[in-house]
């Protein structure tokens, strides 16, 4: 087990403290690597606001997800790699190219937010919304205009899934400004700026890739009160006990659905419907006084007599259908 020392390791350090001789303790880096620390800078983003991105971003990894699986028609899944802090030239520098930038604005928060779609995944969504399959040797290439325009309509599909990722920490709203290919015409912050880098895993069939999100900590200062897990369960454990049953009845009472009139149907031979002519006179197979049929989609709903109102067309609704005709189910 990492971390525990063996009885020959404890005895050779009983042995150094003995005799003062530090130079004589094992030293095992753990094949890590060593990073120079500055003192004089201190952390922007504590453990509390890590967590909470944390949270955040799985939740939008998911939704991300099932948003590619959908549109790409692929086995695709999302995965939040890290959540760390750096500076913005150290993130700028680390930056493939060619790459896919864009600059997106999140009000509350101020300024922009960067996002990054590595070549692997953008090639890889490319090709799928082409109707083939990911090509390694095109990823050394840079991007056509019209792979840029399939990219940025991806990516104002998706923006909204950062409000649903966000909305019980804090709604927001997002705007895509634009898409850049370099970083030197992306520039959001000062370059010794600290930001928090979102790392994400994507995969869609066999192709993997990554996406970044560039988050400066100027931009969560309005919101860095909510950035904290005690907050965030406060907020999801208030109000009523199923909220996300109220909030799907909300959006099914709101669906537009389609209704249409129907008189009752006649019957005529091909040879009378290929004489007719402007003019002519077609006789139904309906009473004057009779009602007729309100359909919604297409099952017969209500009995309804046509009028106008407003100088428009309208139906009054006569009698409710309880049950629907077997043929129209």
């Amino acid at each position: 087990m990492a971390g525990v020392l063996s009885q020959a390791e404890i005895d050779a350090l009983l042995n150094a403290i003995e005799s003062e001789d530090i130079s004589a303790l094992p030293i095992d880096d753990g094949g890590g690597q060593i990073r120079e620390f500055d003192f004089r800078t201190a952390n922007r983003f504590n453990k509390e606001h890590i967590r909470t991105l944390k949270i955040v971003y799985d939740n939008f990894a998911r939704l991300f997800s099932s948003y590619l699986s959908g549109t790409l028609r692929a086995m695709c899944s999302a995965e939040v790699v890290s959540v760390e802090e750096t500076k913005y030239a150290e993130f700028v520098n680390a930056l493939p190219s060619p790459l896919i930038l864009a600059v997106v604005r999140m009000p509350p928060m101020t300024g922009s937010v960067l996002l990054e779609i590595s070549p692997d995944l953008s090639y890889a969504i490319i090709s799928r919304l082409l109707g083939g399959k990911p090509d390694k040797e095109s990823v050394s290439r840079g991007f056509t205009e019209i792979e840029q325009v399939l990219l940025e309509r991806i990516m104002r599909q998706f923006l909204p899934l950062f409000g649903e990722s966000w909305e019980k920490v804090v709604g927001i709203t997002t705007y895509l400004d634009r898409l850049e290919t370099s970083p030197q015409f992306a520039q959001i912050v000062a370059m010794n700026e600290t930001v928090a880098i979102i790392s994400i895993s994507v995969k869609i069939d066999d192709a993997t890739g990554t996406f970044n999100i560039c988050l400066p900590h100027l931009a969560l200062e309005p919101i860095n009160q909510q950035l904290t897990t005690k907050f965030l369960y406060q907020s999801s454990d208030s109000g009523d006990v199923f909220p996300m049953q109220d909030d799907i009845k909300k959006r099914i009472e709101r669906t537009p659905l389609e209704i249409s009139a129907f008189f009752n149907e006649t019957l005529a031979s091909v040879r009378d419907i290929l004489n007719l002519q402007v003019g002519d006179v077609i006789s139904l197979d309906h009473g004057v006084s009779q009602p007729l049929t309100l359909r919604v989609g297409h099952l017969p709903k209500f009995k309804v007599e046509i009028g106008t109102k407003d100088r428009r067309y309208a139906a009054k609704v006569t009698e409710i259908i309880q049950k629907e005709d077997a043929n129209d189910e």
